[in-house]
Formats: structure tokens, C-alpha cells, sequence
């Protein structure tokens, strides 16, 4: 499992992006099957599908068209290597995309890749208040504090903003909790709210011998954990999701749904 300790998880996550077995990953997080043809049929997006279908299904419930989404300013939290930002930029092509993650290695790799990614923590964000019209966090938010998030979320959102959140609960009622203690907390309210486990426990099936023959580039010492992380066929995470012990549901929270 990832540590809780703030600065160990860091040091494993900077291991992680470094190992020559992530060289070609743009985001880690539990994915979704199935994925669309759009994203298996570009170059750029196809070696991270099942981890961006994640994305392409958070991104489609934000209710915003074409239009909206070319006029917004897009911040990731916690945004690993920018993939994420990599698929919103072909495929909604928005005004700006930032991503933010505490690794540096991260940050350098999504660099590399055209994006603008930026080391810095998730509760002291390093931008003006009102700037972002979406702020998203995918399958990060149990390594927050809720009220130190929320707070630098609020911030940096304008009074319209939207935050796309997507995240794993032991259940879905446990979910719907979180989701709606998160709004209060911002003054928000919840938008919507989708439980996707069944397409997340497709694709850790899917895609665990691609991430058990990435496990093997770890060192020794680091491979239980980097399996369990992963959600590997044999680890203790992958029981638990295919015995339906996780949920993974995803919610978009906005003052326009306080409004209505």
C-alpha cells in the first residue's frame, strides 16, 4: 500500500516515476474499461487507455460543451505526469491546462510531454484566487486533508467553478458521504454523482499483465508494495476490488447546484 506519511509516500511516488518500467505511463489510477475507440486510435493516448477512459467518462459529466470547455482554465491536482491534461488538451482543447503533483519527477516527465506541470503540494497551490474554472483530482484525495484541500480549491475556482472529483470508498454510500462532506465544506453542493466500480474492476483485469510485467523493473525491496499500489492479479487491493470490498464513484460539485 502507498504510505500515509506525507514524506514517505513522496519518496515512493518519486521511486515509482523514475523506475524505467513507468517510463512510458502518463497517470496512475485504477482505469476504466471499456475504452473508447478515440483514445485506443491515438498514438498519444492509446499506452494509458484504460487510466484516461477514466478521465474521458470524469470530463463528460462536467456539463459543459465544446465551447465552455475552450474557454476554461483547467487545474489538475495531484496530476502525475500530466496524461490527464494530455487527453483534455486533444480532446476538449481548453483555453489553459496546469497540472500540479508533489513529485518532482512527475512534474519534469509531464514537462516533457508539452504540459505545464508544476511541483507544489495540493493544499498551498502556487496561483491567484478566482483564476480556474475546473479544478480536478483523480484518485488522490485519501492522501489530503479534506479541509486544507477544499479550502486552496475554493481559492484558486471563480464563483462558477466546478470541481471534478473521482476517488475510491469502501462502499458507495461511503462515497456519496465524502462527496457531500467535500461540497459542504467548499460551500458547494454535488452535481452529480456516478458510481463506476464496475468498469474500474474491468480494467484492473484487463490490464494486470501489463502491470505485473512493469512490477518486475522494481527493485526487490520495493515490489510488494509497488504490486499493491498497482492493484496486481494476486495483490490484496485486487481481491478486494473484484470482491466489490472497493468502490470507485466520481462527482462533480459546483455552486450552480446550491443555486438550483
Amino acid at each position: 500500500m502507498i504510505p500515509q506519511s506525507p514524506w514517505a509516500r513522496r519518496l515512493v511516488y518519486e521511486m515509482v516515476y523514475a523506475w524505467p518500467g513507468s517510463r512510458q505511463a502518463t497517470t496512475f489510477n485504477v482505469g476504466l474499461a471499456p475504452v473508447d475507440a478515440e483514445i485506443l486510435t491515438d498514438p498519444a493516448l492509446a499506452g494509458d487507455a484504460f487510466q484516461l477512459q477514466l478521465y474521458a467518462e470524469l470530463f463528460s459529466l462536467a456539463g459543459l460543451d465544446a465551447e465552455a470547455w475552450r474557454r476554461s482554465a483547467v487545474i489538475e491536482v495531484a496530476a502525475g505526469c500530466g496524461g490527464g491534461l494530455l487527453y483534455l488538451s486533444r480532446r476538449y482543447r481548453p483555453r489553459s491546462a496546469i497540472g500540479v503533483d508533489a513529485s518532482a519527477v512527475a512534474a519534469w516527465r509531464g514537462r516533457r510531454l508539452g504540459i505545464d506541470l508544476r511541483q507544489s503540494d495540493a493544499t498551498r497551490l502556487p496561483f491567484e484566487d478566482r483564476r480556474f474554472d475546473c479544478l480536478v483530482c483523480v484518485d488522490a484525495l485519501n492522501y489530503f486533508p479534506e479541509a486544507e484541500f477544499m479550502s486552496e480549491a475554493i481559492r484558486v475556482l471563480k464563483l462558477s467553478g466546478r470541481l471534478l472529483l473521482a476517488d475510491s470508498s469502501p462502499t458507495f454510500a461511503d462515497a456519496r458521504a465524502r462527496f457531500q462532506r467535500l461540497a459542504r465544506l467548499g460551500g458547494l453542493a454535488v452535481d452529480t454523482l456516478r458510481d463506476v466500480s464496475e468498469g474500474a474492476r474491468r480494467s484492473l483485469r484487463e490490464r494486470s499483465p501489463r502491470a505485473a510485467r512493469a512490477v518486475a523493473w522494481v527493485p526487490p525491496f520495493l515490489r510488494r508494495r509497488v504490486r499493491e499500489m498497482l492493484s496486481v492479479e494476486g495483490s490484496e487491493r485486487y481481491r478486494r476490488w473484484q470482491t466489490g470490498e472497493h468502490c470507485f464513484a466520481m462527482a462533480v460539485l459546483s455552486r450552480q447546484a446550491v443555486e438550483s
